[in-house]
């Protein structure tokens, strides 16, 4: 508890960003907690990195791009080993950030506007031979045939100002 206290006092003292505002208001260190992303005696704490994925998301830079032009970043692996990490629950956080920013954002909302809960079933095709967790016969509408590919089952909420991914499951359709 300790450094999960140092933690938001140095971010609030360095960063005053919308960012960081919108994940403090979500309960973020919570959320990550319950999630099971818990910080072992040696590493970075899972905060930190995911903030780091947040700004390359917004930035629009790749991890390497990243990596070359901030000081603060860390080394490549430490972003592979953190996504690897079998034990990080990463649906129950996707789920859990949703929840509150939905409990965040029901104050927009006025009466009569839609608010939907949108099932989509993307099919990614995959170039290659053998890519793990691809299967070679799904069927895309976008190409007519069936293509080498994997099938990517979202659950997505969406609105008059808002829309975002509630929850989503990688299918794996191996029927050969």
């Amino acid at each position: 508890m300790e450094l999960a206290n140092y933690i938001e006092t140095a971010m609030k003292s360095i960063l005053k960003n919308p960012i960081y505002e919108v994940l403090s208001e979500i309960k973020i260190t919570k959320i990550l907690k319950q999630s099971n992303f818990v910080k072992r005696e040696v590493g970075y704490p899972p905060f930190q990195i995911i903030l780091h994925f947040l700004y390359m998301l917004i930035m629009q830079k790749r991890q390497s791009t990243f990596i070359k032009n901030s000081d603060k970043a860390y080394g490549k692996d430490v972003y592979y080993r953190f996504i690897k990490e079998k034990r990080y629950n990463w649906r129950k956080l996707l789920l859990l950030s949703a929840t509150e920013i939905l409990k965040k954002i029901k104050t927009l909302h006025k009466n009569g506007e839609y608010r939907l809960l949108i099932i989509d079933d993307t099919v990614e095709p995959k170039r290659g031979k053998f890519i793990e967790g691809t299967c070679k016969y799904i069927w895309s509408n976008k190409e007519h045939r069936s293509i080498n590919a994997l099938n990517i089952v979202s659950l997505n909420y969406a609105a008059s100002h808002s829309t975002f991914q509630v929850d989503f499951s990688i299918r794996f359709w191996d029927f050969f």
